[in-house]
């Protein structure tokens, strides 16, 4: 597992040192938080950080994420997410793909899920502010069992099948609407996850934005007693860089 997650990640690094041309990087970062006290103490902290950059033919994302929900000075939710992806385009609308992600969610029963994948990406429908991407390619995920929560589950690894969709449009001057929707599918009879978010993201003044979001997360098989879907609503203030 580590030797495949060690490779992926060589090939997201590699453009470093292959290419010459870069133009310049973009990303944005995103925060939301909200308190409530009285009858009901509840804290909810959320982060993330997308970054996106380009050398010659390779374009290279980075995503880090975070969650944090403290319900009457319990916690109840915490996640951390982090991926890497480069893509290397050899025509117009055509791509071949490495992506490794580890993803932590201290209350799914798994310490740890980490998967690299590897494949083919083409943009499906371009038009004026908007397109369709599609990814689909083989890869690898390692699921780490928590024992304090699940204490008769088995770590599990699988050879998977990674499909993913991502679609933007920006339909006002100031007003965009995003669907992204990704699937580890097990070849191996273990559980498939499924995530999608649904976002829409308007501009306020300069590069500050506000953005709504709906994200939902499907496991196949939960470990031990846990739900197979996990629903997300958010409001975040977005600054693009």
């Amino acid at each position: 597992m580590k030797k495949t997650l060690l490779a992926v990640a060589l090939m997201a690094l590699s453009p470093w040192a292959l290419a010459e041309d870069a133009t310049a990087p973009v990303g944005n970062a995103e925060l939301g938080f909200s308190n409530t006290t009285g009858n009901s103490e509840v804290t909810t902290v959320k982060g993330k950080v997308e970054y996106k950059h380009w050398l010659s033919d390779f374009e290279n994302r980075y995503l880090l994420e975070a969650l944090y929900v403290e319900d009457d000075q319990q916690v109840s939710k915490e996640r951390y997410y982090g991926e890497a992806q480069t893509n290397y385009r050899f025509s117009e609308h055509s791509y071949l793909f490495g992506f490794a992600s580890n993803d932590i969610d201290k209350f799914s029963g798994y310490r740890y899920v980490a998967t690299a994948a590897a494949g083919y990406g083409r943009r499906l429908y371009q038009g004026n502010k908007i397109y369709l991407d599609g990814e689909i390619g083989p890869g690898y995920s390692y699921k780490r069992v928590d024992p304090a929560q699940a204490p008769d589950a088995s770590n599990e690894s699988s050879i998977i099948a990674r499909a993913n969709l991502d679609f933007w449009w920006a339909f006002s001057e100031n007003a965009e609407f995003r669907q992204k929707l990704a699937s580890d599918i097990s070849l191996s009879g273990n559980a498939t996850i499924t995530k999608a978010e649904s976002s829409v993201t308007a501009s306020l003044v300069g590069s500050l934005a506000m953005k709504f979001a709906f994200a939902v997360k499907h496991t196949t098989k939960p470990v031990d007693d846990k739900d197979s879907l996990d629903t997300e609503t958010s409001m975040t203030l977005l600054y693009k860089f």
